[in-house]
């Protein structure tokens, strides 16, 4: 029985904004078969059929908020999204909050989300991330585990 699904959201060719993606990476080899763990780009109905894997879902994705240094790790949740929108942004913060919200109206997301956000600064195109943002990555994996172990 699948207990969760980790959601890693991102770009791989947006340099920072691989770092979703990066962290399921890391956890391929970590978690057994209560996790699952999905790829997205952040498309919408994509993103709504990977809520009802599980019960609990947590996502991760690269995020801005212009007050922390780069590879600051943010955990929130669904809850405190919205309120989080004037000061963050991912280059899809706007559309994961739609998406969510649209997820509990239609009961697709009945016991939350959390986001585990990685303090990004660079979103141009190309591969490879800032030296912050990739030591943060194994950070955020351990923050996952230990989550997922309670």
């Amino acid at each position: 029985m699948t207990d969760a699904v980790v959601i890693g959201v991102g770009n791989r060719w947006r340099r920072d904004d691989a770092a979703g993606l990066e962290v399921i990476d890391a956890l391929r080899e970590r978690v057994d078969d209560s996790v699952s763990l999905v790829e997205s780009d952040g498309e919408p109905t994509r993103l709504l059929d990977a809520f009802e894997l599980a019960p609990r879902v947590i996502m991760v994705d690269a995020v801005v908020t212009g007050e922390h240094p780069a590879g600051t790790i943010h955990v929130l949740t669904d809850e405190e999204l919205p309120d989080q929108m004037g000061i963050g942004q991912s280059s899809h913060l706007v559309q994961l909050v739609e998406t969510i919200e649209l997820g509990k109206l239609l009961g697709r997301l009945p016991n939350g989300l959390t986001l585990v956000g990685i303090e990004a600064t660079d979103f141009t195109n190309g591969e490879g991330m800032t030296a912050p943002v990739t030591a943060s990555v194994g950070i955020a994996v351990e923050k996952l585990l230990a989550a997922l172990a309670t």
